[in-house]
C-alpha cells in the first residue's frame, strides 16, 4: 500500500536538533522532510535568576517545568553551577509529555500535567499553592498566564529564563526560497514563536500566500491560536499535544479516500440533481445574476446545487467545494468539488434541451473524476485519472479526424459578447471557412463530453469558469483528447480553468492554436 504521505514535501521550523523524532515519524509515513527552522535555541541574556534559584533551591516547595528546553537549560545550568546533583524538590510538575521524558532522562519524575491545561486551568490541576514558593524555569519570552494565575492563588513565584529564542536567519531563508517555488505541502508548527517568526520573516502577504498553496500543522491550541491569529487555519492540530501525534494527524489528513466511495459518490450526485433539474425543466422563471444580460439563475439550480452539496457531504464531510451559485469553502481539504448544478442555464430557462449537471472532482489541485449528467438524454458520461472515459458505462474516444477541413467544431461565446461580438464573430467566421461546420449548444460541458464522445471534433471558447470545465476536462483527457489554453499550455491552479478553453481530438489542437493565436490576436 502506498505511504499516507508519500510524495509530500514538508517543512519543519523546529529548531535544529530538536526535530529528529518529528522528522523520523514523517519520513516513516513517506514523507520528504525540509529543515526550515524559523528560530534557534540559545542561552539567556541573563543566567544571574537562575542562578540565586539554584543556590537556594531548598527554599522552593515545587518546580514547574513547561518544556523539555527548560529542562534541559535548567540541568546544563545547574551542573556548572552546583558542586553536585541539584536536590528535588517534593514536588515537580511537567506540562507534556515530552517535558516529562526530558525529566525522566536526567534522573528525576515528576508528575505529568497534560497540555490542554493553562493558565487558570492549569493552576487548579495544581490544587492548593497557598503559600508556595515555585519555581519555573522556562523561556526568556513567554506567555505569563500560568505565573499570573498562580499568583493569584497565593503562591510565591520565581520565572527564572534558561533560554531564549531569536529568528534562525538561515532557516528562515530556506523556508522563503521553497514558498517561492510553491514545492510546499505542509509546513508543522510546535511553538507560537515560530509561528510569529516565520510570518515576520516572509512579511504578511507573502505569508498568506504560502499557506494558498500548503497547509499548516499545528502541534497544539496555544499554536493553532498563533495561527489564527496570523490570517492562517491550521488543516491539523495534534492530539495529544506531542510531535508523533502531529505526524499522524498530517498522514491521517492525506491518506487517500476510497476510490469507489468517491465514484459512488459523485454518480448519485449527478443522478440525484438531475431529478431535480427534469422535474422542473419548462416550469421555471429566471432571474439576472451578475451585470451580464444571459447570466441567468432558476430555483432549479439552487435545488440541484443543494441536493449536491447534500449528497457529497453527508459522505465527505471535511472535503472542500467550489460551487457556482454559493461561497466556496476552503477548509484545507485535499480534495475539493467543482460543481455547476445547471450549466446551460440559458437554454434550461427556455425550454431548449441542452443542459447539463457537471461535477469534478480535485485531488491536491489536480484532476481526479469528472462527471456529466444529461437529463433530457439520461446520459451520463465519467472519467477517472488514468481509468479512461465511458458513457452510460461503455468505454469512449474522441474521433479521428486529422485536420480543420475535416472537422465538425463547436464554439460559445462569453457574457460580455455584446460588447465583444465583432471579435468572437470574426473568429468563427475564419473557422466557418476552413471546417465541416460549426454548431453552439449553449454549454460548455456539454461541447467538452461530446468532443469526448467523438461527435464534435474540437470546440473553443473565452471566459469560462472553472465549474464549467472542471468535470468536461478530464473526460476529454481520458477520452484520448487535449485540453489546453490559448497558447497550447495545460491550465494552472484551480481558479484559472477556463478563462481560455480549446478541447479537441489531439490531431486538429495545433492547427486550432494556430488560427486562434492568428485571429484572436488581431
Amino acid at each position: 500500500m502506498k505511504s499516507p504521505l508519500s510524495s509530500r514535501r514538508v517543512c519543519i521550523t523546529r529548531p535544529l536538533g530538536s526535530s529528529k523524532g518529528l522528522i523520523r515519524r514523517l519520513r516513516a509515513f513517506g514523507a520528504e522532510t525540509l529543515e526550515t527552522p524559523a528560530i534557534a535555541v540559545r542561552p539567556p541574556d541573563s543566567w544571574s535568576r537562575l542562578d540565586r534559584a539554584l543556590r537556594r533551591l531548598d527554599d522552593f516547595d515545587a518546580i514547574i517545568f513547561t518544556s523539555a528546553n527548560g529542562v534541559n537549560g535548567f540541568f546544563d545550568r545547574a551542573g556548572r553551577v552546583l558542586p553536585g546533583r541539584p536536590r528535588r524538590p517534593d514536588r515537580v510538575f511537567a506540562v507534556g509529555s515530552k517535558t516529562a521524558a526530558a525529566l525522566a532522562k536526567r534522573g528525576w519524575r515528576g508528575a505529568e500535567l497534560p497540555e490542554r491545561f493553562e493558565g487558570e486551568a492549569l493552576a487548579g490541576r495544581l490544587g492548593r499553592v497557598r503559600a508556595w514558593n515555585i519555581l519555573i524555569p522556562r523561556a526568556a519570552v513567554a506567555r505569563e498566564i500560568l505565573p499570573r494565575s498562580l499568583r493569584a492563588a497565593g503562591a510565591r513565584v520565581t520565572v527564572a529564563p534558561v533560554y531564549r529564542t531569536t529568528p534562525d536567519a538561515a532557516g528562515l531563508a530556506e523556508l522563503a526560497k521553497a514558498a517561492r517555488s510553491q514545492s510546499v505541502d505542509w509546513v508543522t508548527f510546535t511553538s507560537a514563536s515560530t509561528v510569529r517568526e516565520t510570518r515576520r520573516a516572509l512579511g504578511r502577504r507573502a505569508f498568506s500566500e504560502l499557506f494558498q498553496t500548503a497547509r499548516a500543522a499545528s502541534i497544539g491550541p496555544v499554536v493553532s491560536a498563533a495561527l489564527r491569529a496570523a490570517g492562517v487555519e491550521p488543516a491539523v492540530e495534534a492530539n495529544p499535544y506531542t510531535t508523533d501525534a502531529l505526524a499522524a494527524a498530517i498522514a491521517r489528513f492525506c491518506r487517500p479516500e476510497p476510490a469507489a466511495a468517491l465514484r459512488l459518490t459523485l454518480t448519485r450526485a449527478l443522478r440525484e440533481a438531475g431529478i431535480i433539474v427534469k422535474r422542473h425543466f419548462k416550469k421555471v422563471r429566471a432571474k439576472r445574476k451578475g451585470g451580464w444580460r444571459a447570466n441567468l439563475i432558476t430555483a432549479a439550480d439552487l435545488a440541484a446545487e443543494q441536493k449536491i452539496l447534500d449528497v457529497i457531504l453527508a459522505r465527505f464531510p471535511e472535503h472542500d467545494f467550489l460551487a457556482e451559485e454559493r461561497a466556496p469553502r476552503k477548509g484545507g481539504s485535499e480534495y475539493s468539488w467543482v460543481v455547476d448544478p445547471i450549466d446551460g442555464t440559458t437554454n434550461y430557462a427556455h425550454g431548449f434541451p441542452a443542459s447539463c449537471v457537471s461535477i469534478g472532482l480535485t485531488h491536491r489541485g489536480r484532476p481526479l473524476m469528472g462527471g456529466i449528467y444529461d437529463p433530457s438524454r439520461d446520459e451520463l458520461f465519467f472519467a477517472e485519472r488514468g481509468k479512461g472515459a465511458t458513457l452510460n458505462g461503455k468505454r469512449i474516444r474522441v474521433s479521428r479526424a486529422a485536420r480543420v477541413s475535416e472537422a465538425l467544431l463547436m464554439t460559445g461565446f462569453a457574457y460580455d459578447r455584446d460588447k465583444r461580438a465583432n471579435f468572437y464573430l470574426r473568429i468563427v467566421g475564419e473557422f466557418l471557412k476552413r471546417s465541416h461546420g460549426i454548431r453552439r449548444s449553449g454549454s460548455a460541458a456539454l461541447d467538452l463530453a461530446w468532443t469526448a464522445a467523438g461527435r464534435i471534433d474540437g470546440y473553443w471558447e473565452f471566459h469560462l469558469n472553472p465549474w464549467d470545465v472542471a468535470a468536461g476536462r478530464l473526460i476529454v483527457e481520458e477520452a484520448g483528447g487535449r485540453v489546453s489554453d490559448f497558447s497550447g499550455k495545460p491550465w494552472g491552479r484551480l481558479e484559472e480553468w477556463g478563462r481560455q478553453t480549446l478541447a479537441s481530438n489531439g490531431r486538429v489542437h495545433a492547427e486550432m492554436l494556430r488560427l486562434l493565436k492568428e485571429y484572436a490576436s488581431n
